[in-house]
């Protein structure tokens, strides 16, 4: 622990669970069409990418995409369908 300047602060991403996670975010804003490849490198939290989609499909039934794991198991791969 250390303290740190306001710029740093700033600069600071919450990490978010659930709906407040940038990466719930991102796949609730793609539009019709859109593809996001999400690495897994960067994504940090215990529920895979998989599972946000189809609570969000859940959730709002108006809203479908296309998702997978990728083969060689380096990130996910989402793709906004309807």
């Amino acid at each position: 622990m250390k303290k740190i300047s306001e710029e740093e602060f700033e600069g600071l991403e919450p990490g978010g669970r659930g709906n407040s996670s940038k990466f719930y975010k991102a796949i609730i804003s793609l539009h019709v069409g859109e593809r996001l490849f999400i690495g897994r490198e960067e994504y940090t939290l215990s529920r895979s990418p998989d599972r946000i989609c189809r609570m969000i499909m859940k959730r709002f039934p108006n809203v479908k995409y296309e998702f997978a794991t990728l083969a060689d198991k380096s990130g996910w791969k989402v793709k906004r369908v309807e």
